[in-house]
This record gives structure tokens, sequence and C-alpha cells, in this order.
């Protein structure tokens, strides 16, 4: 009996597995309605129990106001139980999407899942931006982004918010001495 290939993780300009899901803090979210709005940046988790996984999270939530502010919605997704999302919720203060895929269907299509010894399937880590298109903008695959690597990366996309500052400033009444 021959085993189904895994699917292959989505490459730059492939267009990505769509999917609805649970969040930790309640309601859920689709994919393809959140990139009418705007690019996404979805963020591939281990769990709670990460560190590196706990503080990449905190060092994004502190980017947060600024990623939406350049258009996009920042998600995180883990092959969680609910609690398990809740508590990575919790210890990272985030307040974006923490999404929860405990049927590993979405990790599966993404082609991330992986066995862990210790923790059995979970999510491989790994970073991507979603265009408007519904297409891999850019993918980080093992190491993941500085958040200000991904603001710049999505306000390239974007143009925002450096547009935003740009006509703010030209509101501004100029300064200088009379002459």
């Amino acid at each position: 009996m021959a085993h189904a290939k895994a699917p292959a993780v989505p490459d730059v300009g492939a267009e990505v597995p769509d999917f609805e899901l649970p969040g930790a803090l309640g309601g859920q979210l689709r994919l393809a309605l959140r990139t009418v709005v705007g690019p996404v940046v979805v963020v591939f988790l281990r769990g709670p129990w990460s560190e590196e996984d706990v503080g990449y999270f905190r060092r994004l939530s502190a980017k947060e106001d600024e990623l939406n502010l350049a258009g996009a919605t920042l998600v995180g997704i883990g092959a969680l139980e609910p609690e398990e999302a809740r508590d990575f919720a919790r210890k990272t203060g985030t307040r974006s999407y923490v999404l929860y895929d405990y049927t590993r269907s979405t990790v599966r299509d993404w082609g991330l899942l992986e066995q862990d010894r210790e923790r059995g399937e979970r999510a491989r880590p790994a970073v991507f931006i979603v265009g408007t298109d519904g297409r891999v903008a850019h993918r980080w695959l093992g190491e993941r982004p500085s958040p200000e690597e991904l603001l710049s990366r999505v306000s390239g996309m974007t143009g925002l918010p450096e547009e935003h500052e740009q006509r703010r400033a030209a509101r501004r009444p100029a300064t200088g001495g009379e002459g």
C-alpha cells in the first residue's frame, strides 16, 4: 500500500491552502476573508511550552499595532488543543489571532506537520506573508524574520505606514523662523 505524499510547503508565488480555524480568544478566522483586507502574516508555532515561540510572539506583539497600521493581520497557528492556544495567548500577551488546529489539517495542508518525540505531531516553525491575491509573497522556514523585517516587508507591499506618515507630515504646518 502506497503512502500519500505529504503536501509541499507553499513556495513564494504559490497559492496557499485556505483555512478556517477557531481562535484562542473566541471566534474563527478564515484566511480568504482576511486577505481581501490586506496581507496576512501567518506564523506557524509549536506551542506554549516552546520558550522560543513564546519569546518570538512577545516581540511580534510589541509590533502588532505597527503591523496593523501597515495594513497586515498577524495570525499564529499551532497544532494545539484549545487550552494550549489560550495558554499561548496568555503567555505572549498577544491581541493577535492565535488559532488552534487540533485536527492538524491546516498544518498538514501547508506541509508543516512533523513528529516530535516528546510532543507528538506539531507544526514546524515557519513564517509566511500571504498577499491579497492569496499567494505567498515572502516565506521563512526554520528561521524567523525579526518583527522589524516583517514590518518592512509588509510596508513594502502596502505602502503603509510610510505613506500615511507622509500624508500626516504634509498636513502639518511648516515650522521655522520668520525671516
